[in-house]
């Protein structure tokens, strides 16, 4: 797939529990689409490649045709699924997983990047895991006090 590089801000943002929570109606319907897509491409992909294994070298001119129909309609949901993972990384977070539309989000786990991640069927945001790491690989947030929590500067509340 050809990705495009998100902005440096969606590269660069920190989210915070609450708000990838307030963002999951709006990455569940994109999601739902990258899952239907992904699902089409891959549909696709298979049939492209038994027609182009069981035609021989002599191939008629309509046979040709018949590929070459795959293949635009192949690159039209590549093209389209590449504008679904470009809205999400506008938003900060990231597909890590086509098949299951698993999102991950950036954040802080006591000071450090992590992701929180979130797959549809889950009601809200409730695990997390390193950067190197996967959904499978996934922990339960014990204590949401441990995230990054957008505050506007609680030192000076302290004072």
């Amino acid at each position: 797939m050809n990705r495009s590089s998100s902005s440096t801000k969606a590269q660069s943002r920190i989210v915070s529990i609450e708000e990838a929570n307030r963002m999951l109606p709006l990455l569940a319907r994109v999601v739902g689409d990258i899952v239907r897509v992904w699902d089409q491409i891959i549909l696709k992909r298979t049939e492209l490649e038994c027609i182009e294994k069981n035609s021989d070298r002599t191939e008629s001119a309509n046979r040709q045709d018949e590929v070459q129909e795959f293949k635009n309609e192949l690159n039209r949901l590549i093209d389209r699924i590449n504008g679904y993972i470009r809205e999400i990384e506008d938003l900060g977070c990231f597909v890590q997983e086509f098949k299951r539309g698993v999102i991950n989000f950036p954040s802080l786990y006591v000071g450090r990047k992590v992701f929180l991640c979130w797959k549809p069927g889950d009601g809200e945001v409730r695990h997390w895991h390193e950067l190197d790491e996967s959904y499978n690989e996934r922990t339960p947030i014990r204590d949401y006090r441990d995230f990054f929590v957008n505050r506007k500067d609680s030192r000076l509340k302290k004072q």
